[in-house]
Parts: C-alpha cells; sequence; structure tokens
C-alpha cells in the first residue's frame, strides 16, 4: 500500500471575471489528495494522511476518499476550515491558483497527530504547499524520518508561489527534502521558479549524488527527462486537445507510483539497478496517463480500463 501525505482542498474554478455575479464551479482537489484518488483508480491500494475538516465540505472530501477506495483511517479531523484554491486559466488551459487557506484544516496537522504505523507502506508520498508551512510540513518531516527504514520515500516539490511567495525558503526546503526521498518527480516550471538558469541535469545529478534513485522532470506536452544511476532518458509528450492541464502533473505522479509498485520496484536496490527497458515502459505509461487528464475538464484522474496495461509500453 501506498501512503499519501498532504492537502485535500477545493478548486474553485472561476467564470468570467467580468460577470456579475462571478459564476464559481467547485472541484474537490489538492495534489495529493489527486494522487491517492489516482492510485486507486489505477488499481493501487492507498491510504490518506492530512488534515480534513469537520466542516461540511470536509465531509464531502472524506467520502469522497472512500467512495474511490482510499483508505481514511489515518485521517486527522480537525474543525479547522477547508482551504480553498480559486483557479485562472490562461488560453492554453494553463492554471494559476489563489488560495484561501491560513489556519485551515491541511496546515494545522501537529507531530503529535501524526499516524502510528502498523504495517509498512510500500511508498510514501508527500508534495505540494503542505510540505512548506508549519506546523504541517515538520510533522510530514517526522513522518518520513521515523518511516524511512521502512518506505521508499516519493516528492514532488510542487511550488505554490501563491501559497508562499518566497522562492528561496521554497528553494531550501526542496534540496532539503530531496536528501530525504527515493523518488522525485518535479516539473520544469518548478526548477525555473526555485533555480532559474540551472540546468535540469545539474539539478538532477545534484539530487542522485545525494542518494535519490530516481528523477522525473516533466515538460508538460513536450514529454520528460529522466535521471537515474543508470543514464539519462529523453521521452516525447502525446499531443492531445487540451481542456486543461489541472491535474496532470498529479496524474504522472500517481502513473509512476503505481507503475513501481506494480513492476515490484519497492526497494532501494531495485531503484538503483532501473534499465532503460523498465524506464521506458513506466514513463510512457505516465505519460499517456497525464495527457488523458488533460483532455478533460478539472483533476479527472484516468482510471485503468481507459489506459493500454503497463505491460503495453514495455513491448
Amino acid at each position: 500500500m501506498i501512503l499519501v501525505c498532504g492537502e485535500a482542498l477545493y478548486d474553485m474554478f472561476a467564470g468570467d471575471p467580468a460577470a456579475d455575479p462571478i459564476q464559481f464551479e467547485a472541484h474537490i482537489g489538492g495534489s495529493p489528495f489527486n494522487v491517492a484518488v489516482g492510485l486507486t483508480r489505477l488499481g493501487s491500494e492507498a491510504a490518506f494522511f492530512g488534515g480534513i475538516s469537520t466542516d461540511a465540505l470536509g465531509e464531502k472530501l472524506v467520502l469522497k476518499l472512500r467512495e474511490e477506495g482510499v483508505k481514511t483511517g489515518l485521517v486527522h479531523r480537525s474543525p479547522a476550515l477547508t482551504t480553498l484554491s480559486v483557479v485562472n486559466r490562461d488560453a492554453s488551459g494553463q492554471p494559476s491558483y489563489t488560495f484561501y487557506g491560513e489556519n485551515a484544516a491541511d496546515r494545522l496537522v501537529t507531530q503529535a497527530d501524526l499516524p502510528r504505523v502498523t504495517e509498512p507502506f510500500s511508498f510514501i508520498h508527500i508534495g505540494s504547499y503542505t510540505a512548506l508551512v508549519e506546523p504541517v510540513a515538520s510533522a510530514l518531516k517526522e513522518l518520513i524520518a521515523r518511516e524511512k527504514k521502512h518506505s521508499l520515500i516519493s516528492f514532488d516539490p510542487n511550488i505554490r508561489p501563491t501559497v508562499v511567495g518566497d522562492m528561496e525558503r521554497w528553494r531550501k526546503n526542496t534540496h532539503a527534502l530531496s536528501g530525504l526521498a527515493d523518488v522525485i518527480k518535479v516539473s520544469d516550471e518548478d526548477l525555473d521558479l526555485i533555480e532559474p538558469g540551472v540546468p535540469a541535469h545539474e539539478i538532477a545529478q545534484g539530487w542522485l549524488d545525494g542518494g535519490t534513485g530516481l528523477v522525473v522532470v516533466t515538460r508538460g506536452g513536450e514529454g520528460a527527462e529522466v535521471f537515474t544511476k543508470t543514464g539519462r532518458f529523453v521521452f516525447d509528450g502525446k499531443p492531445v486537445a487540451v481542456a486543461d492541464t489541472v491535474g496532470a502533473g498529479d496524474t504522472f505522479q500517481a502513473a509512476l507510483l503505481h507503475g513501481l509498485t506494480e513492476t515490484g520496484i519497492t526497494t532501494r536496490d531495485a531503484l538503483v539497478s532501473l534499465d532503460e527497458p523498465r524506464v521506458r515502459a513506466l514513463v510512457s505509461f505516465a505519460i499517456e496517463a497525464s495527457a488523458l487528464t488533460c483532455t478533460r475538464r478539472g483533476a479527472n484522474l484516468p482510471r485503468k480500463s481507459e489506459l493500454p496495461s503497463l505491460l503495453a509500453h514495455s513491448e
């Protein structure tokens, strides 16, 4: 089973800003929430740990997790409010986010609220702003330190400047967590925010030298670049009619973790021994999945039945 840690919230898609009143379309989301749902839709077992409100919106979040088959026994419930994220999109469908979440339930998780893990997880995944803002960030780092000897650690920085505008703080936190992570998936846009002008291969090599086994740099519609102990691999994107790109990165993350567990790559030794055929199968599958998400509005991640099998990408 995979444990996904972080925020659960509502993405509020804004209509015409010149209209009065402005119409909003609310979609359940949050990067870690999406990853957990994406995993179960692909057939993996997943559990979610994060702070979720006991308000009406929080009740719906927990219900949605359960409906999708995500285990909710480790969720920390709180009377604090649910975070709202207002989403605006440019002409290409690229989203920008404004968060309303100060003192919300997803941020107020403390070390005292950490779950008691009775059986090790194959992966523990963290990322986005709950890996940075306090007190939840310190709690998640404590969880990683406690469980790293039993589980592989997956990390997606998922930089959110509208939550914290200090890029130096994001940069330091990203590099601190990279030293604890076995798998890092990061977008080229995020790297440009925290390390402007630094080539991706230099950053990736630094992370590999620090102990990471697999680094994937996603490049939107242009594909992805992968770095392992044994080499560098480049993948083209899959052209599709884009509705928007909300949830595309989360889909890639879920598909990557699903592929790793499905093929038994759940130890550090296995990560180090990843060869080109397996890398190509894993990443091609993740690109296929994220491309499908881009064809529909919101973070509507694909199900296993909608995709070619992972095995098909190795042939």
